[in-house]
């Protein structure tokens, strides 16, 4: 109960932003009181790492890379991770025993954030976690090649500057997403400019990579693979409804099979932020597979033969494997009203757009293997991309060179 009413009045605290503003430096103020008693009294530990994925939801995205980068380049390194919930990461996550895992926003996190010699995260923080001068926050963004708005960029936003700016570098792997921090976050470097570390495993592009992955998913070699995956709409979280299925995926899975002539399966991924999919919109199937609860989406990507999605940064890692993209944007008008400002219109890009599913069923038909590779190029140019498939390494040896001998 009372939870309920903590989550009825930050929702009122919203929809107030003075009041926000009020309570969020008070908010400030005592957390950062924690950090830096727990640096006067303790020091800076320099052999701690701090570790946290989507704001303390997840062992996965960059961090888990560069973490276990890390922990192969330099094991004696004490590391740390934050969650929201301990019991339900380590039930969902394969967290490895040189991992300590501490719960957010406890004694024991503000003991560790305030000592950590270095902070590693993928997502955006509020303003009140101020680092002390002997730290250093490695921003590991959870998504380079955006084409919604964020941060600055958003006409809603409840703080008045968010810690990226205060980062100490960022890894990013284009120059679109230079120019992109630069505005949203009002970060103007150093950067890591090695690519994304979670993106490595697109980059590398090894077999055995795929064979494990489809193993793990029950899906056979001889079988093509699709991955839907919508982003979030902000409506959906407003109204407290789950994210609707706005295809019919057995009628394209029928095209791709009619085109192709071989069989496929979907796997269908509603984005983390969602309250799952709208299951009565689904004739279940098996060449129909709900993957949102499955750990990491690189690996989804990995293994995929064609990607549909609409305005999520996924596609922009999906050019990396050079196979068909297709953005499903029937709802652009509804979606930059009621969701999102868009930082880019895909419409405006070499990507290939649908606005109705006869055009998809179109795109689909057109679609070669030549063409795709094509496409492919043309989106990682617009970007200005430079994966180099070494991004987890290189963010570790940077972190090995912060820390002791």
């Amino acid at each position: 109960m009372l939870s309920n009413q903590k989550q009825a009045f930050r929702l009122y605290c919203k929809e107030h932003k003075h009041l926000y503003r009020i309570f969020s430096q008070w908010f400030e103020r005592r957390t950062n009181r924690a950090l830096r008693e727990n640096r006067r009294l303790w020091g800076i530990d320099n052999n701690l790492v701090v570790f946290s994925s989507y704001n303390m939801r997840s062992y996965n995205d960059n961090p888990k890379y560069i973490c276990e980068a890390l922990h192969r380049l330099r094991p004696q390194t004490f590391m740390v991770w934050l969650f929201r919930d301990v019991e339900a990461a380590r039930a969902k996550y394969a967290i490895p025993g040189y991992v300590r895992c501490v719960e957010w926003k406890t004694p024991m996190s503000n003991f560790f954030l305030g000592r950590a010699r270095v902070i590693v995260d993928n997502w955006q923080k509020p303003d009140w976690l101020r680092l002390g001068r002997n730290q250093i926050y490695l921003f590991s963004p959870h998504h380079d090649r955006s084409l919604k708005s964020g941060g600055f960029l958003k006409k809603d936003r409840l703080y008045n500057r968010l810690v990226e700016s205060r980062a100490s570098i960022a890894t990013v792997g284009s120059d679109f997403n230079k120019r992109f921090l630069c505005m949203a976050a009002h970060f103007k470097g150093p950067y890591l400019d090695v690519g994304l570390p979670r993106n490595d495993l697109l980059v590398r592009n090894n077999p055995w990579d795929e064979e494990h992955i489809r193993k793990v998913l029950g899906i056979g070699s001889g079988i093509r693979i699709l991955l839907f995956a919508p982003t979030f709409r902000d409506a959906d979280r407003r109204e407290g409804s789950r994210q609707n299925v706005v295809l019919d995926i057995h009628h394209v899975l029928d095209v791709l099979e009619q085109t192709t002539r071989e069989r496929w399966v979907c796997l269908y991924r509603a984005h983390y932020l969602s309250l799952g999919l709208n299951m009565d919109q689904i004739h279940t199937s098996p060449r129909l597979m709900d993957v949102t609860d499955y750990p990491e989406m690189a690996e989804l990507l990995r293994v995929s033969d064609a990607l549909i999605s609409d305005y999520s940064c996924t596609a922009g890692d999906f050019a990396l494997r050079g196979k068909p993209i297709w953005l499903y944007v029937a709802d652009i008008d509804e979606y930059t009203r009621y969701s999102r400002e868009l930082y880019v219109n895909p419409l405006d890009t070499p990507y290939w757009c649908a606005r109705t599913p006869s055009e998809l069923d179109t795109l689909i038909r057109q679609t070669t293997p030549e063409k795709a590779r094509e496409n492919c190029q043309e989106i990682l140019e617009y970007y200005g991309t430079h994966e180099t498939g070494s991004a987890s390494e290189e963010a570790a040896r940077y972190i090995c060179s912060k820390l002791l001998p």
